[in-house]
């Protein structure tokens, strides 16, 4: 499919293996301007893909909301990739281990230990590991001491880890394309490209130029997003940069939400749900602006391989991976206006959406707290 870059409405599609396709796409379109995927080019700007499966099927209810959220872990993804490339704190640690021991015969000193420990056994079972719980020593140390222990013949272990860390404020980070569909049978992914540019960056740190004039929000280019159905706008989320026919630059954030059909009612979940994608597209517009973001990676991996005295073998591996994101808490004031509320129905999952498109636009002077 086609991508335009930025400054489009059509940068969103509805289409089977989302994640592979869109990556092609965008790839073939950078390559076309001289540019390169997940790397910084000669003009500065990045462009990284996100991707993440939604927790509801299609077939469920609440398939809209757990899409708007695979949505945000894409974006979240797509934005650590890129502040990976600006230094990552790795940390790593491994130790092997390897012991051989072949025992012949009955050891003397083993032997005597034994003896002591037949005459303690005389003793109730339960009056001792309540010696060891009252000199401190865990239930499950004390498990382990009833059991009876096999003698190693050979033991191997190895354990590794590495951890990767960064965490930095990021703004400017719009949306360039959204492409979402069906994975097999059961499983449908939300992928997202996103672009940082110097550009953006100073854009976005200079909020009080950057919301829409009057003229901006009776352009064309607005008019025009006004009257888009909403078969069209259903595929839209996140925050975008725009032009109008002028070449003045705005941002556009774009919100949706579930309703769910009942017989009475109906109008108030209309009415909570507009308010609630209403609020995710501010909040999108906000997180271009600026976003403060925390992300690890952790890899762990074990393996122990043990053979015993009597010749029985035993094998456990363990392989772990953990991703912690976290956007921390930060607030910024704008002004926005919503310029279109629409409903409609996702094409795949047949959910009822009602959605909202929101325009940062420049500040109004209007002082609330001024009396006689």
């Amino acid at each position: 499919f086609n991508v335009s870059e930025d400054m489009t409405i059509d940068n969103s599609v509805i289409i089977p293996l989302p994640s592979d396709k869109l990556t092609e796409s965008i790839q073939s379109k950078l390559q076309s301007q001289g540019k390169s995927f997940g790397t910084v080019n000669s003009d500065g700007s990045v462009y990284m893909v996100g991707t993440a499966s939604t927790g509801v099927p299609v077939n469920r209810s609440g398939f809209i909301t757990s899409r708007n959220i695979a949505f945000a872990k894409a974006e979240l993804r797509a934005k650590i990739q890129i502040l990976k490339l600006s230094g990552e704190v790795v940390t790593s640690e491994r130790n092997s281990s390897l012991i051989s021991k072949n025992v012949q015969g009955t050891d003397p000193d083993t032997a005597e230990k034994a003896s002591f420990i037949e005459k303690v056994a005389t003793l109730a079972d339960k009056s001792i590991d309540k010696a060891l719980s009252e000199l401190g020593v865990s239930d499950s140390e004390i498990s382990s001491l009833n059991q009876d222990q096999k003698e190693k013949r050979y033991s191997e272990n190895f354990y590794n880890y590495v951890s990767s860390y960064v965490g930095s404020m990021i703004k400017g980070v719009s949306v360039i394309k959204i492409a979402e569909g069906e994975v097999g049978s059961n499983d449908y992914e939300v992928a997202v490209c996103v672009k940082y540019s110097p550009e953006q960056q100073s854009e976005a740190a200079n909020i009080e130029n950057l919301g829409a004039s009057t003229e901006t929000i009776n352009s064309n280019v607005v008019n025009k997003i006004r009257t888009m159905p909403s078969e069209d706008l259903v595929s839209k989320l996140g925050a975008q940069f725009f032009k109008d026919e002028n070449g003045n630059r705005f941002i556009l954030g774009f919100g949706q939400a579930s309703v769910q059909k009942s017989e009475s009612r109906q109008s108030t979940f209309i009415n909570i749900g507009r308010r609630k994608s209403r609020l995710q597209a501010v909040e999108n517009i906000k997180n271009l602006l600026s976003e403060d973001l925390v992300g690890k990676e952790i890899s762990e991996s074990v393996e122990k391989i043990t053979e015993f005295q009597d010749g029985e073998q035993s094998l456990y591996t363990e392989d772990n991976f953990s991703e912690l994101i976290q956007s921390k808490r930060s607030s910024v004031k704008m002004n926005t206006m919503n310029i279109k509320d629409w409903n409609g129905t996702h094409p795949v999952s047949n959910s009822m959406v009602v959605g909202t498109v929101v325009i940062l636009t420049e500040s109004n002077n209007i002082n609330f707290n001024n009396t006689k």
